[in-house]
């Protein structure tokens, strides 16, 4: 056991644990990396040989796939954080082309709980992706 003099020293000098909200950053930060950055990877793969432009941009805070077709963005998909009193919350913010402006939705990756960041999964990303995506194709299904 840690002894207590040198923990309430750390406290006091600010070299205590990290915070909650630290905590629940760096977990979001880490599901980014290890689940949503891999399956947004394996959808640009796949998009781009339909002869789709797929991009992805990683942020601390994010991660964004956008899909052009002959220059014109047809999806961008962007897996966010939102802060609930229970914790951070994966969702996705979608953006679809509909004609000549764009249809904006907020997605959940499933519709039961719990919803965070150690549960959700690659093949429920790409399977929320797929949802919107073929909203370009079907018309309006969501």
């Amino acid at each position: 056991m840690a002894d207590w003099r040198a923990e309430l020293g750390g406290i006091i000098n600010g070299k205590g644990r990290s915070t909650r909200a630290e905590q629940e950053n760096a977990q979001f930060e880490a599901f980014l990396g290890r689940v949503v950055t891999p399956a947004l990877r394996q959808l640009a793969t796949e998009l781009t040989g339909y002869g789709r432009d797929a991009s992805i941009r990683e942020a601390p805070a994010s991660v964004v796939l956008t899909v052009r077709k002959e220059g014109l963005e047809e999806i961008t998909f962007r897996v966010m954080k939102r802060y609930l009193s229970s914790g951070i919350v994966p969702y996705a913010e979608v953006r679809v082309a509909k004609g000549n402006r764009y249809a904006k939705y907020d997605a959940s990756f499933r519709d039961t709980l719990p919803i965070d960041v150690d549960s959700v999964t690659e093949a429920e990303i790409i399977a929320c992706f797929i949802k919107y995506y073929r909203m370009l194709h079907d018309g309006d299904v969501v």
